[in-house]
């Protein structure tokens, strides 16, 4: 048994040298003397300053928000969202920091409430600026109690968190190691080889994408019949390669409306999906979800852009969803351990949304390895990212998946850190618009 002390928040661990992991065995007697000093001083911690740092991440802007206190406990937090970066930095700046200058940041739900009922209105770039405020102050929190965050919100229902690989829209896409897009074989003989390629891997769930809808920005939102064919056909390949070992989920952006969706999810229903993902624009009509869900037998499911546990209740207390993916990044660790209590209630499972920074896989990894209805995460392979996504986080996420599943690391907080030299190196450049017809050719630095 771990010996500890009482204090008003809780109990601080004296861990035992050899059990902490190598990088934080140095630092041990610093750790027990900020416990006592916490101690001492009555918990009293205070947030001294909040900054956001924007990072090139590849195909999208990664947004890391760095917090820091009088302790001098630094806490990373995550506002990651694939556009409009520096309108999250400039509500986190201008908005959210006067109101937290001076807080303890242990006061977690005090202060997102402060920071909702001043906002007056929600929207996505406020919940994913409080979002990267929220998940700093779990950190420091965990580091300063010298334990996970995952311990902080009720400890472990698994040992390893399941992943699911997006994507298998072709063999040898993305970046690959390097520093230039490229399309990959899209044939349905690139589409075998890349769910082999998976299957090898170890993972035994994967995401894929529709064929054949109008390129964005279309007006229309109606689906071709060909297009449902040509979809069903890639399906179809990937079920032959990988048979029932493997899960099979389809994200179709938000792109299509009702009529649409019923037809694509109907002609789904012999490959017995893992989920339908956003086919309807989630921010428009529970009622059309409803209509979906009612008329097939493929599971739908949708949630990363609804922010909080009132936009989901309007979901399923209608019955509009057959699971619930919400994206803890967007809503923070307070509404997304809500939003999974919300769902378990209606016995409806969590697959996060997840396809953003690496610091935003693991703070979700925390939350999914606590809540019992999970069912998989989303994991950006890794040839889809840019080179530098091993090296502005250490460890490094890739050193933590193993066989289809992220081990968490056992260090105090998120486990993690992020080298802030690193990520200077490569500068926030927009890319989302350039890159609606196709990111080929992109090249990042």
């Amino acid at each position: 048994m771990p010996r500890g002390r009482q204090s008003c928040l809780g109990v601080i661990y004296c861990r035992d040298f050899q059990g902490l992991p190598k990088a934080y065995r140095i630092n041990i007697w610093e750790q027990v003397a900020l416990a006592a000093r916490i101690f001492e001083e009555g918990c009293a911690m205070k947030i001294t300053e909040i900054k956001p740092i924007l990072c090139q991440g590849g195909i999208r802007t990664w947004t890391f928000v760095k917090v820091t206190t009088d302790l001098g406990i630094i806490g990373w937090g995550d506002a990651s969202e694939w556009l409009r970066a520096p309108a999250h930095s400039k509500i986190i700046e201008e908005d959210l920091t006067p109101l937290l200058i001076g807080e303890n940041p242990f006061d977690i739900e005090r202060l997102w409430q402060k920071m909702w009922t001043a906002s007056y209105t929600g929207g996505k770039d406020l919940s994913v600026a409080m979002t990267g405020v929220e998940t700093a102050l779990w950190d420091i929190v965990g580091k300063a109690l010298s334990v996970p965050v995952y311990n902080l919100l009720g400890g472990r229902c698994r040992e390893r968190v399941r992943l699911y690989y997006d994507n298998c829209d072709a063999y040898g896409s993305g970046f690959a190691g390097g520093y230039t897009w490229r399309k990959g074989d899209t044939s349905l003989e690139g589409i075998a080889k890349q769910a082999q390629y998976i299957m090898d891997q170890g993972f035994d769930a994967l995401k894929l994408h529709p064929v054949g809808l109008p390129e964005r920005p279309a007006v229309s939102r109606s689906i071709s019949l060909k297009a449902i064919s040509d979809t069903v056909a890639k399906v179809r390949t990937v079920r032959e390669v990988v048979g029932d070992k493997v899960d099979i989920a389809i994200d179709i952006n938000n792109r299509l409306d009702l009529p649409s969706s019923m037809a694509l999810a109907k002609a789904l229903e012999p490959y017995q999906m893992m989920f339908l993902e956003d086919p309807i624009r989630q921010d428009e009509s529970p009622g059309s979800y409803k209509r979906l869900v009612d008329s097939t037998s493929t599971p739908v499911g949708t949630g990363e852009n609804l922010y909080t546990i009132w936009d989901f209740r309007n979901y399923l207390e209608s019955g509009a969803l057959d699971l619930v993916l919400p994206d803890v990044c967007h809503v923070g660790i307070l509404q997304a351990k809500k939003i999974a209590a919300l769902a378990e209630a209606y016995h409806l499972p969590v697959a996060p949304h997840n396809p953003n920074s690496p610091l935003s896989t693991i703070i979700s990894a925390h939350l999914c390895a606590n809540i019992p209805n999970f069912l998989a995460l989303e994991y950006m392979s890794t040839e889809m990212e840019p080179p530098w996504r091993d090296k502005v986080m250490k460890p490094p996420l890739g050193a933590m998946i193993k066989d289809g599943h992220l081990e968490l690391p056992d260090a105090p907080g998120w486990g993690v850190e992020i080298d802030e030299d690193e990520v200077a190196k490569h500068p926030h450049v927009e890319v989302w618009y350039a890159g609606l017809r196709g990111w080929e050719g992109l090249t990042v630095k």
